[in-house]
Order: structure tokens, then C-alpha cells, then sequence
């Protein structure tokens, strides 16, 4: 990975979804996340990738039912995908009063269009984000191979992440980078891991955490090839907190867990708060 860092501060909010995978995202999820960030005034959003589906550009499970009635077409992932983003956008420049802190990193669904490019070369010229027309005006988008450095917190999608995959996932990442701390997404599993040590006598945290997805989990588990382990995944994104403390920049990591009332209704519970 080539690692971008992004300016932050005291006081600063970011709000990383979990992977959202427009159009075959869970609307009431990804409403109820942006209740919380609005509460909580983020003033900045990392996209960690898959942002969607990107079914339509890609061989990878292609089952044709899923274009019917307009689905899984690059429009219809543009449409599901508007009203969130410019909903984030408002609630970002609100808080900053001032344009910026919008990023989008490119996970691995949006990189399948490298597929076509290379079976099309007259469309090498063209960016997997240029086929949602304006959709990303205002944000800034990263190449599939970086990751963004926030102070001393590392934000990346996980496809590229030694150890994300494993049974253990965010202790295997931990082991692979036990200097680094990590947030990222690609497994749609919530999971972290906080090692404590000491560097020249002062106690030293780090971490790993997988902040989950908000796609559809009832279209997941019918999945041909992935439902299986659609049982093992969970709904959720993260906050983080940054603070001054002494002249030094920290952090504090608040994983989000969107979970469902009996009913069928969605909820999650943030710093003691129930968001339902």
C-alpha cells in the first residue's frame, strides 16, 4: 500500500461506513449511520472502499437476475448512492464551514473496471468514478493501492491488509503491523484487537479494527458464492475521535454495531446513546 496522509486535528470527527455497496445497500442502516454522525458533528468522511457493488463491470459472480428491473446497472448505483453522499457532503461542510474532508479510497469491487479497461484499451483514460458522472464532485477519490494516514491512525480498504482475511482477522492484522493502527473494511465482519506495550517506559495502545458493512443482509446470505458467510458478518461503520493531549495527537476509535430489534427495526447503541 502507498499510504496518503490527510490533515487532522483537535477536535476533528471521522466517520469511516462500512463497506456500502450501492445499489445493494440497506437503506435503513445507512440512514440510521447518518443519524448518529450528524449527533456526534462529523467533520469528516472516509469511503473505505466498495462503495459499490460494481457488479455490472465485472465477470466476478455476474448472475444476469441481478440486472433485472434496472439493478446493479452503473445508473441505478449512481441513484441509490446520491441522496447519502450529498447528505454527507452537507453535514461535512456544515461542520467544517469549509469545503474539504471528503474521501473516497477504491476497494476492490470499483477496481473490476480495470477488467474492462484492459479488454477495452480505449477506456484506460477512463476512472472507475467518471461512470457516476458528478457523483464525487467535492471529494477527494485515492487509487485502489493507498491507504490514508490520519495523524496516528491508518485507514485502508483491507483487500491489501496482510492478515485481514484470516480466521482472527483483526489479531492477524495487528501481528502483521504491531506498530500501526488500523480501520478497515473489506471483510463486513466487526472485529477489534488492542495490544498494550511500552516503548522507553511509557505505555503505547495499538490496534486493529474491521468495522463491518452496510449492505443488505438478507440479499447477502442468497448469494450463489458468498452467502455462506454472510451469517459471520455484521452491519456497522466507526467513529473516531481526535484529541490533543499534551502537544500529541490521539485518537479514540468508537465501532458502531447496527444490530435489529425483534421487530425488524434497526438500532445501535454509540457512547451510551440508543440510535434507533
Amino acid at each position: 500500500m502507498r499510504v496518503r496522509s490527510v490533515n487532522i486535528g483537535d477536535g476533528d470527527v471521522l466517520l469511516v461506513p462500512g463497506d456500502l455497496h450501492f445499489d445493494a445497500h440497506d437503506p435503513a442502516a445507512v440512514a440510521l449511520m447518518l443519524r448518529v454522525a450528524r449527533a456526534f458533528r462529523v467533520n469528516t468522511v472516509a469511503l473505505v472502499g466498495d462503495t459499490f457493488e460494481s457488479a455490472g463491470v465485472s465477470r466476478h459472480g455476474r448472475p444476469g437476475r441481478k440486472f433485472r428491473f434496472g439493478h446493479g446497472t452503473v445508473r441505478a448505483e449512481r441513484e441509490a448512492a446520491e441522496p447519502y453522499l450529498s447528505a454527507m457532503e452537507a453535514m461535512v461542510l456544515h461542520n467544517r464551514g469549509a469545503p474539504g474532508g471528503l474521501h473516497v479510497l477504491t476497494g476492490n469491487h470499483e477496481a473490476w473496471w480495470a477488467g474492462v479497461q484492459d479488454e477495452y484499451p480505449g477506456l484506460e483514460d477512463t476512472p472507475w468514478f467518471e461512470l457516476y458522472d458528478d457523483l464525487f464532485d467535492g471529494w477527494h477519490v485515492h487509487a485502489e493501492y493507498t491507504a490514508l494516514r490520519f495523524g496516528p491512525l491508518l485507514v485502508c480498504h483491507g483487500h491489501r491488509l496482510r492478515g485481514s482475511l484470516s480466521k482472527y482477522s483483526a489479531a492477524a492484522v495487528l501481528a502483521n503491523y504491531p506498530g500501526q493502527n488500523t480501520i478497515y473494511g473489506h471483510t463486513h465482519r466487526v472485529d477489534s484487537c488492542i495490544t498494550p506495550s511500552y516503548r522507553f517506559g511509557s505505555p503505547v495502545l495499538h490496534g486493529a479494527w474491521g468495522i463491518g458493512h452496510l449492505k443488505d443482509p438478507v440479499e447477502e446470505m442468497k448469494e450463489t458464492y458468498h452467502g455462506g458467510l454472510a451469517e459471520r458478518h455484521r452491519q456497522g461503520f466507526a467513529l473516531v475521535f481526535f484529541h490533543e493531549v499534551d502537544h500529541e495527537l490521539r485518537f479514540q476509535v468508537e465501532q458502531a454495531v447496527i444490530d435489529r430489534a425483534p421487530g425488524g427495526a434497526v438500532y445501535c447503541i454509540v457512547g451510551g446513546v440508543l440510535f434507533s
